[in-house]
């Protein structure tokens, strides 16, 4: 049965205590608490995307979108882990053996995946297999989760052929590069394979560019327009964090040399309604594009280049928002955002890790613009 919005608010409650409880201890150590992952897994919480068939919930990616936000109001390292891994069931759902789908979930319906989905590896064609070498950076949730999803281009293929390949997990392949200021509990390392043997029934090998297998509506639009959403709830949720923090803030504080408190200030006042307002425009476009290019896969129409380059001008023009938002709030909060109490200035940190992911990235503002003009993307993700 597929999840309401309603039941996943829920789930998220039940594991709330947990994440909180572990947050700062996430953030410190570079890596997601195993506890956490494993109890989002045990929740059902990590296979979202995945079609019904296969065992999974099928959710519209708007519910992903609130599941993330709410998730990134509690600690947004978790909630970008939790989004990644569910971007990487999706993978292994869209690509892999249909059969072999149907066996992982329902073998462990609490399994949790991470990987990559750009193809930074070399698969050689061997008996029975692939040989897979190469290296994925950015492989958040690497160290928390059950197996890995890696993307690979088919040696010698032409016209080009990608092989996505499901591993076990394995610690010894994780090289420890995640050394950041933002998203710091995402655990984002790389992963290194050096002809690691990997059997058929666990590869699954498409002409680059090809749309997945499952004939539903998410997965008939184009990569780039599948993954773009989700990293949306991410940002959204660190700024409604944002936002709630310095309300209390605002209420607790009397600036030095004033006899009124942060929140009698018309600069805190301004500063709280640019926040709400910016980050209530942004998932509002969000969600009327997501409506837009729903509605095309539905019809099992194709998504025109203008609708497409409105998509990704909106969801990287949302976490412009939110990082907007925070700013915002930063400012106005003074010498207070700077201590760790306050969790202001991790929360802005963390946002702007997010529009780092290329999919949401700035320079997509640009990239959709010259769509929209007419002239050629000038980007292959496009």
């Amino acid at each position: 049965m597929t999840s309401t919005s309603l039941e996943l608010t829920e789930l998220v409650s039940d594991v709330e205590e947990l994440i909180v409880d572990r947050a700062k201890d996430s953030d410190r150590l570079r890596r997601p608490d195993p506890e956490v992952i494993a109890l989002l897994g045990n929740s059902g919480l990590m296979r979202l995307l995945v079609p019904e068939e296969y065992g999974g919930h099928e959710v519209h990616p708007a519910e992903l979108i609130g599941f993330t936000k709410a998730l990134a109001e509690i600690h947004g390292s978790t909630a970008w882990v939790a989004m990644t891994c569910n971007e990487e069931a999706e993978l292994v759902s869209a690509y892999l053996p249909p059969d072999t789908c149907r066996s992982l979930w329902s073998e462990d319906p609490s399994l949790v995946i991470a990987g990559s989905g750009v193809a930074k590896g070399k698969a050689s064609r061997v008996s029975g297999g692939w040989r897979i070498t190469g290296r994925w950076n950015f492989v958040s949730g690497c160290t928390a989760a059950n197996k890995w999803v890696l993307n690979s281009v088919v040696a010698e293929s032409s016209p080009t052929e990608l092989c996505f390949a499901v591993i076990d997990a394995n610690p010894d392949f994780i090289e420890d590069t995640w050394h950041t200021v933002g998203l710091r509990g995402t655990g984002s390392h790389d992963v290194v394979l050096d002809d690691v043997f990997v059997g058929d029934d666990f590869c699954g090998v498409v002409p680059n560019n090809s749309l997945p297998l499952p004939d539903l509506p998410f997965y008939r639009l184009p990569s780039a327009l599948r993954f773009p959403f989700p990293k949306t709830g991410v940002a959204a949720g660190l700024a409604s964090r944002a936002i709630a923090d310095f309300r209390s803030l605002a209420l607790e504080k009397t600036p030095l040399n004033s006899k009124r408190s942060l929140g009698e200030r018309p600069d805190a006042a301004l500063s709280m309604a640019k926040a709400e307002a910016l980050l209530g425009a942004g998932q509002a476009w969000v969600h009327e594009q997501l409506d837009a290019v729903w509605r095309v896969a539905n019809d099992n129409a194709v998504v025109s280049d203008d609708l497409h380059a409105r998509v990704r001008l909106a969801c990287s023009w949302s976490v412009q928002n939110s990082i907007n938002a925070i700013q915002h709030l930063v400012d106005a909060a003074g010498s207070s955002a700077n201590f760790e109490k306050s969790g202001l200035m991790a929360l802005l940190d963390d946002a702007r890790a997010v529009a780092g992911h290329f999919m949401v990235g700035s320079y997509q503002i640009d990239t959709a613009g010259r769509v929209l003009l007419g002239l050629e993307a000038g980007d292959p993700a496009f």
